[in-house]
């Protein structure tokens, strides 16, 4: 076992500069956009226009890739949180479970003598908490065991907990739970229960697999590990009935059970990056780490010591692929890996996207209710209807900034949240902070409580307005047309066409202020 694991290794070191000068990288990197932004904008042109010409290019073939012989396939995801959808942007949206398992079918089909494994490496629930912090929203929960029925019908096959998934998991795991996943496991080496009231995921599963391309059936472990709870968050897993212990003294522990009993080792982690360079640093017979990486941005694929790291992009926008590739005595002996982008040209799997739809129909039920009562309880302290808000809204802004108003009203922005009422999204807390104003800050609450705070409006790209109402001299608002504030939304992964040079355009507009404005000197 030891001389395999270093055969291994060793080829790693070799095929690695080849597999990530082979990387996939289905983005465009950060220069390329920067780039774009220094050219000279043209002609301006409606976002509609814009729209056609961004259309992806390529076909399914393109994305499925060249079959190059690889003999196990293992497609990895992370960072969820209880989507089975995702918020995109409405021209081109990305992503969403029913095109994940049509692209896997497909691999499959063009595939069919190549093993196939399906791994999330973390932060799969969602961890929305009532205002109270007591438990989950009750929308959270019904997310939540959507995803779980999700998973048995796309026969996800490893699931790791990270402690952000801790607070569903204390509903999941319980001795007579009514809904409990059977064909994915659960597992997590340094998360324990306290007490009978729970039951501990498994620190491990083996899973063997087989093809007409592997020379024998091959043993993966798959060790499922996360990071301790920060310390300003440690109250978000109180009452869930666990524990989370050591992760590098329980992944070396585990490490040694599976060590006869498995021919390739998988760490599946919800780890910081200097947590994942010492988990390699000190197990020399770790093979590969796929880590979950919750900043939206994923690292190159890299060796640390004797093991490759991949890591997982987040939701469900881009699929990772890990290629392995097996010589005749079936030994793993190289690898290359890919990222997918779930695009439209991606068919959506007809179960899956039949399930979606139900899901969605329920949920947004569930969350209307929800938005009822908050409007009344948050109402019934305003009676005489003041809100007490920073906000002055646009209207108020276009009594001096006429011109600018129109511009805007004319806009697609003055219309954002239709795009959310079109998608049954108004009240998913992932989508609205980008189509309303002031969300979660004395701003929006939801289209019931403050439906005046709809829509990207002035304020949003401007800032709060009402000290500028105060006191409109010039010089003391700040009104910049940069990049970085449409960034905030518009970027790479909710919005992957964006183009500063080509969009500002659409929406140019000059502080024309009225000379009859108050307050003007």
């Amino acid at each position: 076992m030891p001389t395999r694991k270093r055969y291994l290794s060793l080829l790693i070191v070799f095929l690695f500069a080849l597999a990530a000068g082979g990387v996939s990288w289905s983005w465009r990197p950060a220069q390329a956009i920067i780039r774009q932004q220094d050219r000279p904008a043209k002609k301006s042109e409606g976002r509609e226009a814009l729209a056609k010409k961004a259309a992806p290019s390529g076909t399914l073939n393109d994305r499925l890739g060249k079959d190059d012989g690889y003999g196990i396939v293992l497609f990895y995801s992370s960072t969820v949180h209880g989507n089975l959808e995702v918020c995109g942007c409405p021209i081109h949206p990305l992503g969403g479970v029913a095109r994940r398992v049509g692209y896997i079918d497909a691999f499959r089909r063009r595939s069919p003598e190549a093993a196939v494994l399906q791994v999330d490496a973390g932060y799969i629930f969602s961890a929305e908490r009532k205002a109270d912090g007591s438990d989950l929203k009750e929308d959270a929960l019904l997310m939540n065991d959507w995803i779980v029925r999700a998973n048995e019908v796309m026969n996800l096959d490893v699931v790791n907990l990270a402690w952000l998934d801790l607070a569903y998991a204390g509903h999941l795991l319980r001795p007579n739970a009514p809904l409990k996943p059977e064909k994915t496991a659960l597992i997590s080496a340094n998360i324990k229960a306290v007490d009978g009231s729970r039951i501990s995921p498994a620190p491990y599963v083996i899973r063997i697999v087989t093809g007409k391309r592997l020379p024998r059936p091959v043993r993966i472990a798959f060790i499922g590990v996360s990071d301790r709870v920060p310390e300003d968050r440690a109250g978000e897993i109180a009452g869930s009935g666990f524990i989370i212990e050591d992760p590098l003294a329980a992944v070396k522990a585990a490490l040694a059970e599976v060590h006869d009993k498995a021919d390739v080792t998988v760490v599946t982690g919800f780890l910081s990056l200097p947590m994942v360079n010492r988990l390699a640093r000190q197990n020399d017979d770790l093979d590969i780490i796929i880590n979950a990486e919750e900043r939206g941005l994923v690292p190159d694929p890299r060796q640390i010591n004797n093991a490759l790291v991949v890591f997982a992009a987040r939701e469900t926008k881009h699929l990772g692929e890990l290629r392995l590739y097996v010589d005749r005595e079936g030994m793993v002996d190289r690898f290359t890996v890919r990222y997918v982008e779930l695009d439209e040209i991606i068919p959506d799997d007809p179960q899956m996207a039949r399930m979606t739809r139900r899901a969605r129909s329920e949920i947004d039920a569930v969350q209307t209710r929800m938005a009822e009562e908050e409007a009344r309880a948050y109402l019934a302290d305003k009676p005489d209807g003041t809100l007490n808000s920073p906000y002055v809204l646009s209207e108020t802004c276009g009594k001096c900034h006429v011109s600018e108003y129109e511009s805007w009203r004319n806009s697609l922005h003055s219309k954002a949240f239709a795009a959310l009422e079109t998608r049954q999204r108004v009240y998913d807390a992932a989508c609205i902070g980008c189509h309303s104003l002031g969300y979660q800050k004395q701003g929006f609450i939801n289209i019931r409580a403050t439906p005046q705070f709809a829509n990207v409006q002035c304020e949003s790209c401007h800032g709060a307005g009402s000290a500028h109402v105060a006191e409109p001299r010039a010089g003391n608002y700040k009104t910049p047309a940069k990049n970085e504030s449409c960034l905030v939304c518009h970027d790479r992964e909710n919005s992957p066409d964006f183009d500063f040079a080509r969009y500002w355009p659409v929406i140019e507009h000059v502080n024309s202020l009225r000379e009859s404005a108050p307050g003007r000197r």
